[in-house]
């Protein structure tokens, strides 16, 4: 148990340093948490986020906040859906 535990604590490390290579260090983190949903799935959309096993602790609202904060601080961008107009795809900056 206290080898797993410690691995664990390596991991963390881990994606604190990974944080800060990409700035994100000052985000919260459900912000951290869409980034990387965002950064690792093509065609991501606030509706795929919120269906992810991954996002089922937050509210939809709290998603959509998220999303809002990392547009307007343009680390990612939502473009409109050529396939579903009411849907915006997100994607890194």
């Amino acid at each position: 148990m206290a080898k797993a535990v410690a691995r664990l604590f390596q991991l963390r490390k881990a994606l604190d340093e990974c944080e800060k290579e990409f700035g994100l260090a000052g985000y919260s983190e459900v912000e951290k948490a869409v980034f990387s949903y965002i950064s690792s799935n093509a065609n991501a959309t606030i509706t795929s986020i919120k269906n992810d096993p991954y996002f089922s602790k937050y509210s939809l609202s709290t998603i959509k906040r998220a999303v809002l904060f990392l547009t307007s601080n343009e680390v990612i961008k939502a473009e409109q859906s050529t396939l579903d107009k009411r849907e915006m795809i997100l994607t890194l900056q």
